[in-house]
């Protein structure tokens, strides 16, 4: 194992061949260690001992795609409040806090309601003084910081949590002697978080969304191109949530949320390290054994209708032009899954790639394309970006995209290209093998948010498996251009 970084970077330089690497994934699996607790909460145990180190990685079964209208942005809200500590860690007083929360959330409500009734500016202004003092006095029972503080002053590094669609993740790595530090920490986190200083954090999640959308045209424009992207799903509300939505979020809105989703059978934790498993599962049990079970959250039942046409929107906000232009294609664990990366490589992937090389490198006509596919649980899409070059419209780039899409038929994807797209996936996809985090990760979420943990080490051979017909039968079934999205940034009237 200590050789794999190795490994990585002679695959990298091309000096010895991919094969022969997939029997490594075979030996990896076979040292994954399962650990289900009575209320439901799965943990993955691999045992890695190259340095004193442990990564730790905890999916939840829970993202914008569980939010309702009037209620956009809790996911990610909650991901800032995550840190804020619990009833023991963050407070002086917990008890005279609560207290103080109460009367915070009063006060607010109070001004808030009146603000929205359209009461006189003089009873506005008083309301939020009142507001703002018991949002001061709540404040003085704050320990800013303590609960990342804890782990800093113990060796942690990477504290962090991210928001998707699908799932939450909240990230961490300590020294491998700090482990049961963890179990502790987090095991108080789930079963009894305090969101407080949650108007504050309100005010910078608002200001979060300013600067990367509201304020940002090409965050604008993609935002537009999602909420046509999806008739009905909640795939089309934006992870940040909408404006006037999260300006109205309360703590009680937080803490349903939180009770109805964060359940531990939606929870799957990762633990890669210098660990013995038998002693983590212990601790496993002492600690996150004590969290109680939950009722399981509500199915979600909206689908989304097949697309019949074509869907645009044509902005004129930005200095330069740009073109989003998006496919629907299949959910996370569809047997077409792994056919669209390979496509997506051979298409927009590196300088190679065939519309790279021919729209960047000859035809001059754009200054870089990207291309991405969403991996979603309900669904997915294939979505390219481009930036045309100075005097090229994002009109004349979005033709020349198709041009190239539709060449396929009389240029067939050949042997060649899928060979190099097989070899490109394989390096992209040993990486989990080198870094501890990132094994962490993909270990929880493919459990979480894919078909099983076990998935991730199938996957090699599936590809093997790939045929260039399979992704010339790909592009024709989901690059449909009746059926596609498409958002043009055009040049800012003068």
């Amino acid at each position: 194992m200590k050789n794999l970084p190795r490994i990585l970077f002679a695959i990298l330089l091309g000096s010895i061949p991919l094969m022969g690497i997939a029997d490594t994934y075979t030996d990896l699996e076979e040292r994954v260690v399962e650990h289900e607790l009575p209320n439901g909460m799965r943990f993955l145990i691999f045992e890695r001992h190259d340095a004193p180190l442990v990564s730790m990685v905890i999916t939840v079964r829970v993202g914008s795609v569980n939010e309702v209208t009037n209620k956009t942005g809790l996911a990610h809200f909650l991901e800032h409040l995550a840190f804020k500590g619990t009833q023991t860690i963050g407070t002086t007083n917990y008890k005279a806090e609560r207290k103080a929360l109460k009367e915070l959330d009063a006060a607010f409500g109070a001004y808030h309601s009146a603000k929205k009734q359209g009461a006189d500016s003089v009873t506005v202004v008083e309301l939020y003084a009142e507001f703002k003092q018991k949002q001061e006095r709540a404040s003085g029972y704050v320990v800013q910081g303590e609960f990342s503080e804890i782990y800093e002053r113990n060796g942690g590094s990477g504290l962090n949590a991210s928001t998707s669609c699908d799932y939450t993740d909240y990230y961490l790595t300590l020294p491998s002697n700090r482990f049961e530090l963890w179990c502790a920490m987090e095991s108080d986190r789930l079963a009894n978080p305090v969101f407080r200083e949650l108007y504050k954090e309100r005010d910078v999640i608002i200001e979060e969304r300013r600067m990367w959308i509201d304020n940002n045209p090409y965050g604008l424009l993609y935002e537009e191109l999602q909420s046509i992207a999806y008739k009905a799903h909640p795939y089309g509300h934006p992870v940040l949530g909408h404006l006037s939505d999260m300006a109205n979020l309360s703590r009680q809105d937080v803490r349903a949320f939180y009770e109805t989703y964060y359940v531990p059978q939606h929870m799957t934790a990762a633990i890669v390290g210098d660990v013995d498993a038998n002693e983590v599962i212990t601790l496993i049990d002492a600690y996150f054994g004590r969290i109680p079970s939950k009722p399981d959250p509500p199915e979600l039942i909206t689908t989304e209708p097949g697309q019949p046409g074509i869907r645009r929107v044509l902005m004129k906000k930005g200095k330069s032009p740009r073109l989003y232009m998006l496919f629907h294609t299949v959910p996370a664990g569809h047997p077409d899954e792994l056919t669209l990366e390979l496509l997506s490589i051979v298409l927009i992937s590196g300088h190679s790639s065939r519309l790279y090389r021919s729209l960047v490198e000859e035809d001059k006509i754009a200054s870089n394309l990207y291309l991405a596919r969403g991996n979603f649980t309900y669904g997915g899409y294939v979505y390219l970006a481009g930036s045309p070059m100075q005097g090229v419209s994002a009109a004349r780039l979005e033709k020349a995209v198709l041009e190239e899409l539709a060449a396929l038929k009389e240029n067939p994807i050949t042997q060649e290209e899928l060979d190099a797209a097989k070899a490109r996936w394989k390096v992209w996809y040993y990486y989990p093998i080198a870094s501890n985090s990132s094994m962490a990760f993909f270990l929880s979420w493919y459990d979480r948010c894919k078909g099983g943990w076990r998935e991730l080490f199938d996957r090699v051979d599936e590809v093997d498996k790939i045929t260039c017909q399979d992704l010339m039968d790909a592009a024709e079934r989901y690059l449909d251009p009746d059926k596609r999205t498409v958002a043009l940034m055009e040049v800012e009237d003068e």
